[in-house]
């Protein structure tokens, strides 16, 4: 078996033979140590194919410990319409590892950008991933769709402006299909002209080895298919007919997994693109999931801004954005038994011209659970540089994860242990009731030592339930850290209002004591306004702008920033910027061409964010208060430094930073007196500030480093 690194070198041969012989001479060394030349790696990887890799390394280094293979479908290639079709199909054969290797893991990777001279696709089309045979060209003809994705508004783009974006599925369900040869079909949809414009694509399968969470013994195509929706003489209950199955003799349990989009519009409701409609999935009679087709997030996209209608809510799905997936699990299927499964629509009277709901759905079955009790860290949100986090990203406080129980048993509790790598770690007591496969975004509200400003930051699952993890290698995952911009302690925001100023309100979170710090709303239209601010040198801070208030223009509340060109003439442009107190514009969020052909930053959709650290600046002066002390000595110091703390009235924190403002250690006070001891030995000479934050108040003392 191939490992991934010979893989990648296999996929990149073509592009660059120095990078090949690189990633096949560490295939050498890595039995060794699979983490040492992740670096290198890393950095011919993004001198020529950052994007396509930045979610790979991610998956490689957390699962070290488990043998990965990384097969490549599709590479480079361009895809465009045929008006007079629909749709053009780009089938590929790929290898992937034999029918007799367990996977743990698969994820695929779709990475789009423009063609190489062309400009980007103009509109919103469904793209399908299918795998077609199996087996090699005289094997099983499958035709199963795996993922879909809509393709963004991309008409003002071109290959010159270098426009990229990865989006990573989760496709482990359909791991039964990804064995040896395998057929995969890109198909692309869409009527638009194809000689001036089109996408360059690359897919790639992660195929993460070892003991499968639970083993899958079948999977059963229950619906495919385009039906309409609404129309009294064709009704959609008549394709989407309730299908006997008997499970297979092995089957423990199941999942019902779909894609359900709504497209076209009939006359009166917009349905099925733009209303939202429930459907029901039924078991034996009984309803098991009741749940609306529909995306309430298409403002929060993190492809943005678009030329089109980018920001609109819609039946499933947003432009630029992966089809998510749509699971019910149905527990305890005993094997060999007889069952009903159906999924009905809400039910519905459309006037004329008539939408339509796309929905592909299996069941597929498994066996019992191979561990009862199973932990991991499914992803890490924050710190995270993928651009599929860009929205939440870089931070200085609160790292985000995902939790999920792999286990049989009910996942209750854990410990989870994050911070930079190679520094101290801190813990978070998590509590919650995790089924099967189920995951939990968790928001780890305990201080992290940053410790510098940039790193790895590391993040594990330890004794879930109390007890000890069945399976360990998937319990620990790293991402790489970078700390974000450092703005002054007193800051001005600039806020010039549009014509709907009722939808904005901003508020400025203390991060580091989980405060609101300063909050503002009621706003006038066309209306300048100069806030300013004093900040609490060293701590972190979230700025929060949001354009989702109720609304006073005709448009209604739409979510669509600052400025979006289907409103302009109703509600005009608003500017938003960060200034410092003499006056110079720090941040300009509305003026930065953040889009890609010349659009204002102020296209934003639902709301604007970002974390920043106040500076302390040279000149600081100490800050006291009556009701908090704190004296630290020796200073200057060399080595150990003590902290001696006393009038608290509580507990807090004590924060290290340089002069710029920097975190570089968060120590958590748990009484209201006492000496902490930190050992100084590696700090660079230089000067240093050690502050207590408390409810009582927050001291600041400078320190010199000889």
């Amino acid at each position: 078996m191939q490992s991934a690194l010979v893989h990648f070198a296999l996929i990149f041969n073509t592009q660059d033979n120095h990078f090949s012989a690189l990633l096949l001479g560490l295939e050498l060394k890595i039995v060794a140590d699979k983490c040492v030349y992740y670096m290198y790696f890393k950095k011919y990887c993004m001198k020529y194919f950052a994007l396509i890799c930045c979610s790979l390394f991610m998956y490689l280094q957390s699962n070290a410990a488990l043998d990965t293979t990384v097969v490549s479908s599709h590479t480079n290639t361009v895809i465009k319409t045929n008006p007079s079709v629909g749709s053009t199909t780009y089938p590929a054969w790929a290898v992937f590892p034999s029918a007799t290797q367990s996977y743990r893991k698969v994820l695929m990777q779709l990475s789009f950008e423009c063609a190489p001279g062309l400009k980007c696709g103009e509109w919103d089309y469904i793209n399908n991933i299918i795998i077609g045979r199996t087996g090699g060209v005289n094997g099983l003809t499958q035709n199963h769709e795996i993922a879909r994705y809509i393709t963004p508004y991309g008409f003002y783009w071109t290959a010159a402006m270098n426009w990229k974006h990865s989006w990573v599925y989760d496709v482990t369900d359909f791991a039964l299909l990804l064995h040896d040869s395998v057929e995969v079909i890109y198909r692309h949809s869409g009527y638009e002209n194809n000689t001036d414009r089109g996408w360059r694509i690359n897919v790639k399968f992660i195929c993460v080895e070892g003991t499968p969470v639970a083993e899958p013994v079948k999977i059963s195509k229950l619906w495919d298919g385009s039906f309409v929706y609404g129309k009294d003489t064709d009704p959609i209950e008549d394709h989407l007919t309730a299908i006997n199955i008997t499970a297979d003799a092995q089957t423990g349990w199941a999942r019902f997994k779909a894609m359900n989009t709504g497209h076209g519009s009939d006359s009166a409701w917009g349905c099925m693109e733009f209303c939202r409609k429930y459907r029901e999935v039924l078991w034996d009679g009984n309803v098991v999931s009741k749940k609306d087709i529909w995306r309430a997030d298409c403002g929060l996209n993190d492809v943005y801004p678009q030329a089109g209608t980018w920001i609109y809510n819609r039946g499933g799905w947003c432009p630029g954005s992966p089809v998510k997936y749509d699971d019910v699990d149905i527990q305890n299927v005993g094997g060999g038994t007889a069952h009903n499964i159906n999924m009905d629509m809400e039910a519905y009277s459309g006037i004329a011209y008539h939408g339509n709901l796309y929905t592909t759905a299996y069941l597929i079955e498994y066996k019992t659970p191979t561990n009862a009790i199973d932990a991991a860290i499914e992803n890490i949100i924050a710190p995270n540089p993928d651009v599929a986090f860009k929205r939440m990203n870089p931070i200085c406080n609160d790292p985000v994860i995902v939790l999920r129980n792999n286990g049989s048993t009910p996942l209750t509790s854990a410990t989870i242990e994050y911070g930079l790598s190679g520094g101290a770690m801190t813990t978070y007591q998590w509590t919650g009731n995790l089924g099967i496969m189920q995951n939990d975004t968790v928001k780890l509200t305990n201080p992290v030592n940053w410790g510098s400003a940039s790193g790895k930051f590391s993040v594990t699952v330890k004794n879930p339930n109390g007890q000890a993890d069945a399976f360990e290698d998937d319990n620990t995952m790293m991402s790489d850290f970078i700390a974000p911009e450092v703005l002054p302690s007193k800051i001005i925001v600039h806020f010039q209002t549009n014509k709907d100023a009722s939808e904005n309100s901003y508020k400025i979170v203390n991060a580091t004591t989980g405060k609101v710090h300063y909050e503002k709303n009621g706003f006038t239209n066309e209306k300048l306004y100069l806030d300013t601010i004093s900040l609490t040198p060293g701590d972190c801070y979230y700025f929060y702008f949001s354009d989702e208030g109720a609304s006073s223009s005709t448009t209604g509340v739409n979510k669509d920033g600052l400025e979006f060109w289907a409103f302009n003439p109703y509600e005009g442009k608003g500017t938003l910027r960060i200034r410092s107190s003499g006056g110079s514009v720090l941040k300009d969020v509305t003026g930065t061409n953040s889009g890609p052909w010349g659009t204002s930053g102020g296209d934003f959709g639902t709301s604007y964010s970002f974390y920043f650290t106040a500076t302390f600046g040279v000149h600081t002066n100490t800050v006291s208060n009556p009701q908090a002390e704190l004296q630290v000595y020796p200073n200057p110091v060399t080595d150990n430094l003590n902290i001696t703390y006393w009038n608290n009235g509580s507990a807090g924190n004590i924060i290290l930073t340089d002069v710029q403002g920097k975190i570089l250690m968060t120590e958590k006070v748990e009484t209201t007196a006492g000496t902490k001891v930190i050992n100084a030995a590696a700090l660079v000479p230089g000067m240093y500030y050690i502050k207590l934050v408390t409810d009582n108040g927050t001291v600041v003392k400078k320190v010199m480093k000889q």
